[in-house]
């Protein structure tokens, strides 16, 4: 932007000495070099005005082209903030799944513990129970004769 600045100065400064020196060669007739010289300098600040309005075009370019290309380098950092916003939701979800499927483990271990303990006092009781008629099996043995 500065390049374009100074050109855009420089050919602002080239064409007021331009005007300053058709003035001059307007109001003295042919000027202190003489109608061929004042021609010449006329061509020779005309050269300088093409070269300057030249150079201001191609640095126009320069920028459009690099603003192009920022615009598809932001584009493309869209697309990446994009993606990486989409993976962030992805996460997020899966942590959340997963907290939920350790919250159902536990609870599914703590069922697990209390059936156990539950298949335990029934074996317990189980054991008791045979324990009670264990008696009563041999006694019934040995009253009923063996034929």
């Amino acid at each position: 932007m500065q390049d374009i600045a100074e050109l855009e100065r420089r050919i602002t400064a080239a064409m007021e000495r331009i005007t300053k020196r058709v003035d001059v060669l307007s109001t003295s007739g042919a000027g202190a070099e003489g109608p061929v010289g004042a021609l010449e300098e006329v061509a020779r600040l005309n050269e300088a005005l093409d070269e300057e309005r030249m150079a201001k075009a191609q640095l126009n370019e320069e920028l459009r082209r690099l603003r192009a290309a920022q615009a598809v380098s932001n584009e493309g950092g869209a697309a990446d903030s994009a993606a990486l916003s989409d993976l962030q939701a992805k996460l997020t979800a899966q942590n959340d799944e997963i907290a939920t499927l350790r919250r159902v483990l536990a609870e599914a271990g703590r069922e697990i513990a209390a059936l156990r303990a539950a298949r335990s006092a029934e074996a317990e009781e189980l054991a008791q129970i045979v324990t009670a008629l264990d008696p009563l099996v041999s006694a019934a043995s040995a009253e009923v004769p063996h034929a």
